[in-house]
């Protein structure tokens, strides 16, 4: 019998909070993108054959390791000898009912009884179920009793508790004994270990794949301690690990369970998983769950500690998930440090995996360091800090590795066994046209082997917002974007440092004792020093729907300010759209539901901004901005009504005009697409001889050099809607 409790393990994830609406990669939307799914594996390139990741389930300790192997060799030259016995000649007990399950699968006969998927997945369940009680018995005395036994629960299932249409094919769970697959129903979302397909013919792993690229986004969004997530596709008698991180797919050689060299390398995968640390399974073992009081334990470094303390803040579930397959997989926590006060938090804790530099010492992409300088500048220099955030603990994340020793979390972490096969692996690959889903290049990627370095840092601030969608008054909203531009402007012309992430997710509110609304700037993952090299010669960044033309199209124009203004225009049209409330928003894709079932054909305003490629969606941005008329028809005429939508969208014809059709500046400097002017005078001489001296001009571009008289008028009409919006919030709220 394994050491594993019976009890619900707290290292693993749980069912927390539902997809908020305001998160644009909600289940409505998820559902619509499964082209964008699909295109994952071969435009992104995200999918790397790499032979030895599952070297990356080993335990840490040679000693494990080796007992792991011996372990492993033991039960699969067991199963060898099972599956070559007549029924007669084997034994009764529940390892032989086991292997006699799995037997037709394991010689190749399956195959000829005709297409039936359900009849590989009662194979594949009784090998693990085999594995499982061969542990109970063959466990080595050096490294004692495994943690866990792995088995797969009824398969073809909605996931309990989660809110998604997706079955998962195949649910393996950590069980505390073989027995318990006789009582195995379908399994709970937050406890599912490792995500399985099965497809009958060996040459469909393609969509096995992409089915599990479906099925990791629930372990993330649903498990909200999980680091990074295992697979395994079965394709007829073939079998494939597959390790999902931030940035890629891995996975393994193909293991045919045929051959008995492949059979012994599955089955040491599923042993060492049986046997390794939790961080191993790809949770995050400083962040736990209490099923007693209900609430989460997040451990954080204390930035003024010497000797690398740690402080504990309770929280219940988060108000932030993480719901996207690749990326930073940020989450958000409203905490306190007392766990008696955790319904009324002081405190927001986030947790994410930004890119960062392996040289650990350049602090020039930490979050943390540059909200500490934004803060210390400001005070230095007496400005006011209204509308920025305070970080009162922080850094990067440690943990235990299985070693006794305290490492940092990062993408060396979870591959390290194999970080120079990986690298081999990438290299092979054909160079990445196109970054992340919201991130390029970082400074911590090595362009050679383009491997993406990634840290996981997590950081209490102060004080805690209140996400945008809890709001549900246009005048509230108003003011609270006008107090964000605010402190964005302030913070870059004090403290020099550039957002370039403005969504909805990014913008929050406060509201005071006496009702009074304030804003809120958060989240300064992609924020860079002005003048470094990242803005001169930029990458993307952002969140699809809000990020700006230029950054879209990867244009080498400088990125400035203006792309954080054209940014914020993005969020008035979503959520003047969409609607502000969660409320609103599910009321709004209820509609766009029915309006799409009555006409398949129905055009969904700024649908394209969130599902299709960079460039795209910054063609389809271009066609919606590219006249004030169009503008207006395209987007302005789908706002929701009411006195307080139609003052915002005064606002956002106001910032559209001041952005692209500033009637202050020349025509060069207006518009979206690029302009043919004509440099110099035409003589007659040159007419003549036919030379046209026109050159092409790109009114982005051209407005940089008019920034200063643009913001300047983009912070007078947002304070001007702000005096408004606050007079009529006044009203209503008397």
């Amino acid at each position: 019998m394994s050491k594993a409790s019976s009890e619900a393990t707290p290292f693993k994830g749980r069912l927390g909070a539902r997809i908020s609406p305001s998160n644009i990669t909600s289940n409505s939307i998820s559902q619509r993108t499964t082209r964008y799914d699909d295109a994952e594996l071969q435009r992104r390139e995200r999918l790397v054959e790499c032979a030895s990741i599952v070297r990356c389930a080993l335990p840490k300790k040679p000693l494990k390791q080796a007992a792991v192997k011996a372990i492993a060799a033991d039960i699969s030259a067991k199963l060898a000898q099972a599956v070559g016995s007549k029924p007669a000649d084997m034994p009764g007990d529940a390892a032989a009912a086991a292997a006699a399950k799995c037997r037709s699968w394991l010689d190749g006969s399956l195959l000829a009884e005709g297409r039936d998927e359900a009849k590989i997945y009662t194979a594949f369940s009784a090998l693990l179920r085999y594995i499982a009680h061969n542990l109970e018995l063959s466990s080595d005395s050096s490294i004692g009793l495994p943690n866990r036994v792995l088995l797969l629960a009824q398969a073809d299932r909605k996931p309990k508790g989660s809110d998604e249409s997706i079955r998962v094919d195949g649910s393996i769970i950590s069980c505390s004994r073989a027995a318990d697959a006789e009582s195995l129903g379908s399994a709970e979302v937050q406890d599912i270990v490792i995500i399985s397909e099965a497809k009958w013919l060996q040459s469909e792993h393609e969509q096995a794949y992409r089915q599990l690229i479906r099925y990791s986004r629930l372990l993330y969004a649903y498990q909200h301690n999980r680091r990074f997530a295992w697979g395994i596709t079965v394709c007829g008698t073939v079998v494939r690990v597959v390790l999902f991180t931030h940035d890629f797919i891995f996975a393994s050689a193909s293991m045919d369970v045929r051959r008995s060299e492949s059979r012994t390398e599955f089955i040491q995968f599923i042993v060492a998983l049986s046997y390794c640390d939790e961080s191993q399974l790809g949770f995050d073992t400083t962040i736990t769950w209490c099923p007693t009081a209900q609430l989460w334990t997040i451990e954080c470094s204390d930035f003024n500690s010497e000797n690398g303390a740690t402080v504990k803040y309770y929280a219940r579930d988060p108000v932030l998930v993480a719901e996207r397959k690749f990326g930073r997989h940020t989450r958000g926590f409203k905490a306190s440090l007392d766990p008696s006060t955790v319904d009324t938090p002081d405190t927001f804790i986030k947790d994410a995996w930004p890119y960062a530099s392996q040289e650990l010492a350049d602090t020039s992409r930490d979050e943390l360091q540059i909200i500490r300088n934004i803060q210390d500048t400001l005070q230095a220099r007496g400005e006011s800090t209204a509308g920025c955030v305070t970080a009162v603990h922080g850094g990067i994340v440690k943990f235990d590795a299985g070693t006794g020793e305290m490492v940092n979390d990062s993408t060396n972490a979870i591959i390290d066994p194999v970080l120079r096969e990986v690298a081999t692996a990438i290299s092979a690959k054909t160079a990445m046209s196109e970054a992340n889903e919201d991130e390029a290049y970082g400074d911590g990627e090595s362009k050679e082997a383009d491997i993406r370095f990634r840290v996981h840092r997590r950081i209490a601030i102060q004080p805690v917002g209140r996400p945008l969608y809890t709001f549900d008054s246009p005048y509230a909203l108003m003011i609270i974007l006008a107090d964000a531009m605010e402190a964005h402007t302030r913070i870059l012309k004090t403290c020099g440092y550039l957002h370039r992430d403005l969504s909805i997710n990014n913008i929050m509110g406060l509201v005071g004792q006496d009702g009074h609304v304030q804003g809120l700037l958060t989240d300064y993952d992609c924020t860079i020093k002005v003048g470094e090299a990242r803005t001169l010669w930029p990458e993307r960044t952002g969140t699809l729907p809000f990020m700006s033309i230029s950054n879209l199209l990867g244009s080498p124009i400088e990125r400035t300010e203006l792309d954080d203004w054209e940014s914020l225009l993005y969020i008035i049209c979503w959520l003047g759209i969409h609607g502000i409330s969660g409320v609103e928003q599910l009321r709004y894709q209820a509609e766009v539901k029915r309006m799409r079932k009555a006409d398949p054909f129905y055009d969904i305003p700024m649908e394209r901004w969130e599902i299709d490629t960079f460039e795209q969606v910054a063609t389809a941005k271009k066609a919606n901005l590219e006249t004030i008329r169009t503008f207006e028809e395209k987007i302005l005429n789908h706002f929701k009504t009411g006195d307080g939508y139609d003052m915002l969208k005064k606002l956002a014809l106001a910032l559209y005009q001041f952005l692209f059709e500033n009637l202050y500046l020349p025509s060069v400097y207006h518009g979206v697409n690029k302009l043919r002017i004509t440099e110099e005078p035409i003589t007659k001489e040159q007419i003549l001889m036919g030379v046209a001296i026109r050159t092409m001009v790109n009114p982005f571009e051209k407005r940089i050099e008019k920034k200063d008289i643009i913001v300047e008028s983009l912070l007078e009409a947002m304070d001007f809607y702000k005096q408004k919006a606050e007079q009529a919030y006044k009203a209503d709220a008397s």
